[in-house]
């Protein structure tokens, strides 16, 4: 496929391109004296230089159109010429393969508007990630310290020095635990019960999806150098937003997804202080799994001993946001709640917050996801952190808004475009698990949060990836 240059004449040589903390020199004033017939010795000998492998790669390319071996001999020059900002350890040859498999499927050509060319093929190679990463320092010992005693809160217990500790599982203070959701799920189920001889309305996915895309993009400005520079994350795999979007009601609700449904919502609810926290009380450690299944069994025996529960259970499946994990699909609600609840443009500002909410589950490294594994309050990465970034770009989103006359009026399509975001929304959410990733932030910055969040760097937050 052929792409224009979009030019609208030549960039200046050298000049440099940033990427937040990062800058990348440009020039390819050697690169194009290079004749088209020095092209398979050129290839080659990069291809050893970054590899130190002897392949023959032009035979791998030499079927490639014009253009796509033009865009792969600048792309390799580009990376070359500013390898030395990458860590000692770098994959390199990982880099070229990327930028190999790049070239017939790339987005802009040498010469592009904006430096666009120059964006793809750092951040497609690696090498933003690679760089910012290197940039970033993980926090001393002091501060690992204090970031244990977050992510591992001591329990109820005291030791001889009269310490707290988390010692066995308290199930008898656990067994409180499915009486105090059954209240949740009937706090949170009132808000959708429409008034007495009317029924809910519905909502528009299809300008939901549309907003869908728009946050799509605002999150990859917006977050910038972190949200879309994982080389093999949702920016380059070919997702988009509208169209993983659906309706919570495609949901399904069987007996799995219903003990999940109350699972999540024991992590929320038994951290809570407000709530009792009961989970500290029973010195419940998400790493130990005789823990999580005591857990589970608990909330398992109750859903099979309580139909009025399980009931109540998959009406709210059917009426909470989720994003199914992995590339799977996001589910918004396909209605307004009660009149009780608020107006509609109070919804339509916390869908459009949950919509950020859930392109953040989307966009999270699997490799900080699996730290959750090995932390006692398994939440705090679970949900903590991805409404901590979703925050940063609602705040972001209502400062562009609010500068603009037709800002929100587009978001709000049909509904008072005057009205605000209620201020709860621009708060850090999920009790203890967000006050926690804010206390976290707050120890070893902001960057650092992004790089583990987005581009797997969890030593920089105190968390080194599982083996």
């Amino acid at each position: 496929m052929s792409l224009p240059n979009d030019i609208t004449g030549t960039p200046a040589e050298p000049r440099s391109v940033g990427f937040g903390p990062l800058t990348a020199t440009v020039d390819y004033t050697k690169l194009r004296a290079l004749p088209a017939n020095k092209y398979p010795d050129y290839f080659n000998r990069v291809h050893q230089l970054f590899t130190g492998l002897e392949i023959d790669l032009w035979s791998q390319i030499a079927q490639y159109q014009g253009e796509d071996q033009l865009w792969l001999a600048h792309a390799l020059y580009l990376y070359g010429a500013n390898r030395d900002a990458l860590p000692d350890d770098f994959d390199h040859t990982a880099a070229v393969s990327r930028l190999v498999g790049r070239a017939t499927l790339r987005t802009a050509m040498p010469g592009a508007e904006n430096d666009a060319f120059e964006r793809e093929v750092l951040r497609a190679s690696g090498w933003v990630r690679g760089a910012v990463v290197r940039k970033l320092a993980p926090p001393d010992t002091a501060v690992a310290a204090k970031l244990n005693l977050i992510y591992n809160p001591p329990g109820s217990d005291q030791d001889g020095k009269g310490e707290t500790k988390v010692g066995p599982l308290q199930e008898n203070v656990l067994k409180e635990l499915p009486d105090l959701l059954a209240k949740v799920v009937d706090e949170q189920l009132r808000h959708w019960v429409p008034p007495t001889g009317t029924k809910s309305e519905p909502e528009s996915l299809d300008h939901l999806r549309r907003i869908a895309d728009f946050l799509q993009m605002f999150v990859a400005v917006g977050l910038r150098p972190y949200a879309d520079s994982w080389e093999e994350g949702p920016y380059f795999d070919g997702f988009r937003y509208s169209e993983r979007l659906q309706s919570t009601w495609e949901l399904p609700a069987g007996p799995a997804q219903l003990l999940n449904w109350m699972m999540n919502r024991a992590q929320a609810v038994g951290w809570d202080r407000q709530r009792g926290a009961l989970l500290v009380k029973a010195n419940y450690d998400a790493t130990r799994a005789q823990d999580r299944e005591k857990l589970r069994a608990l909330l398992r025996e109750r859903l099979s001993t309580d139909p009025a529960l399980s009931r109540r259970v998959g009406a709210m499946i059917k009426l909470t946001a989720a994003h199914s994990g992995g590339e799977g699909n996001i589910s918004v609600q396909p209605i307004f709640p009660s009149p009780a609840w608020g107006t509609k443009s109070d919804w339509r500002w916390r869908v459009i917050r949950t919509l950020v909410h859930e392109l953040m589950h989307r966009l999270a490294h699997p490799r900080f996801r699996e730290t959750a594994e090995g932390i006692r309050h398994s939440q705090i990465i679970g949900e903590g952190f991805v409404d901590l970034l979703t925050v940063d770009v609602y705040t972001q989103l209502w400062d562009a808004v609010s500068k603009s006359g037709r800002g929100a009026q587009v978001l709000l399509k049909g509904l008072d475009a005057t009205k605000q975001p209620d201020p709860s929304f621009l708060k850090v959410g999920y009790g203890e698990a967000g006050a926690s990733a804010v206390a976290i932030r707050d120890l070893v910055g902001g960057d650092n949060v992004r790089a583990a969040f987005f581009l797997g760097a969890t030593h920089l937050i105190g968390l080194p990836p599982r083996q």
